[in-house]
């Protein structure tokens, strides 16, 4: 009986076994050097995602990470390799704020109408 309780959990943590993403290091095409890296969820890779400097600067999201240069050199940058990661961390907060395109669902518009309304109630 006890050994059935570890086995039901571990088959728990392997029904969510994380998101797969895809991580690009990008290289400057004049100077050579490794500019960072960028995270999205699709390949071939969008032009949206969230963008890791190479110095160990803070992760931000981008709109359009074509229009991203070399910080050394001001040279364009190209995807030298791509891997297929697994992500375990629950933080969707950069993820949810990717840019989207075209209309947005109704239910997001009433929610946002609702947020607006509240916040304007509230002064």
């Amino acid at each position: 009986m006890r050994d059935a309780e570890p086995r039901g959990e571990s088959q728990g943590e392997e029904q969510s076994p994380g998101r797969l993403a895809y991580l690009a290091e990008l290289q400057c095409f004049m100077c050579g050097s490794l500019a960072g890296s960028i995270e999205t969820d699709r390949k071939p890779l969008p032009p949206y995602g969230i963008w890791h400097p190479a110095g160990g600067g803070a992760s931000q999201r981008l709109a359009n990470s074509r229009q991203v240069r070399c910080s050394g050199c001001g040279g364009a940058l190209f995807a030298e390799s791509i891997e297929a990661v697994v992500r375990h961390d629950e933080s969707e907060e950069l993820r949810r704020e990717a840019p989207r395109r075209g209309r947005p669902p109704k239910w997001l518009v009433e929610e946002r109408r609702r947020q607006r309304d509240a916040a304007e109630t509230r002064l």
